[in-house]
């Protein structure tokens, strides 16, 4: 669960108390459009205390993991506990995450400020703005995991975007379940398959399952840069594909002490990350690859190695490649 796009632990849900969040989102007025739809969605991903088992498909690929989720003290808490493959844990209180691989004896920290997915992203913009590059409808009703649920669709107007179909709760507004769509395709699909929303949720229940003492600790988030060869050099693009915008650039350091930028793009929905590095006399990656729904694309400038990715697909992340200039020129 380290990936960042739509899956692997999601990098889930936006931020009211434990013990009554299930009470407040059953009491919100119901919704009557698509953009009340989302909002409420968005909110509950953040209010909503619950835990459940979830179930995460791509290709022949499936991961079922058990969440708890809470909001407390105005700090969201989350514990992920891997049920299927090798044991894995993922802790996250605020925005720090914790990764305990036992089999390596491992803890892998990092930093997100915000949430990687569908749903965190949909909050933070517009209906309206949605709109220009995907169709979105509230359909017919469905029943999973014992719960009512509306269809939620989202569909991309073009080809640089991926569609989705979401289950939203009809009392809590919760998300129940999130498929990842290329036109008739199903790239990969997230469920809950048991889903309750206690009164309360006590601290131990948010604990690692594991004793890491003497498991090597490995942090990784950004930093600033003191390598003049990173930090002075600026890079735009010359071309995005419609709808897409730079919503972050920062530099990272990576688990070998290389420093690298990274460059955030969204349309809002969709999220795609750009690495640039210099090339230290490595053989650069050009070209593309694919990983279920996630595509990525090397290209080398210069001295310099550029990779995209993100789950989109492969004509948005060979387009951001393609167009990345350093200081405004191709070097």
């Amino acid at each position: 669960m380290t990936r960042a796009p739509f899956a692997y632990c999601l990098l889930f849900f936006l931020l009211i108390g434990a013990s009554g969040a299930h009470a407040a989102a059953s009491a919100q007025p119901a919704a009557t459009n698509v953009g009340e739809w989302l909002a409420k969605a968005a909110q509950a991903v953040r209010t909503s205390s619950y835990r459940g088992v979830m179930v995460h498909l791509r290709k022949d690929e499936l991961d079922t993991m058990r969440i708890i989720h809470r909001y407390h003290n105005n700090i969201e808490q989350e514990r992920l506990i891997s049920l299927t493959g090798r044991p894995r844990e993922i802790l996250r209180h605020g925005s720090r995450v914790i990764s305990i691989l036992p089999e390596n004896k491992v803890v892998l920290i990092t930093h997100h400020e915000g949430r990687d997915n569908l749903l965190a992203r949909v909050g933070q913009f517009s209906s309206e703005e949605m709109q220009k590059h995907y169709q979105m409808r509230v359909l017919d009703s469905r029943r999973l995991a014992d719960r009512p649920a509306r269809v939620i669709s989202i569909q991309p107007r073009d080809k640089y975007r991926y569609g989705y179909r979401i289950l939203v709760d009809e009392d809590t507004y919760l998300p129940l379940k999130l498929n990842l769509i290329q036109g008739d395709q199903v790239l990969e699909q997230l469920v809950f398959t048991e889903i309750a929303y206690p009164d309360s949720i006590p601290d131990e229940a948010l604990e690692a399952g594991y004793d890491i003492q003497d498991f090597e600790v490995i942090t990784h988030g950004a930093i600033q840069a003191s390598n003049p060869q990173i930090a002075d050099t600026e890079w735009h693009s010359s071309k995005l594909p419609p709808g897409f915008r730079l919503a972050e650039s920062g530099i990272r350091s990576t688990e070998s002490g290389q420093l690298v930028r990274q460059l955030l793009f969204t349309d809002g929905v969709a999220t795609v990350s750009a690495f640039i590095a210099p090339v230290d006399g490595q053989e650069p990656m050009n070209g593309g690859t694919t990983m279920g729904a996630v595509n990525a694309y090397g290209h080398a400038e210069g001295d310099y190695q550029i990779t995209v990715v993100g789950e989109v697909p492969a004509v948005t992340v060979q387009m951001i490649a393609e167009h990345l200039e350093h200081n405004g020129q191709k070097p």
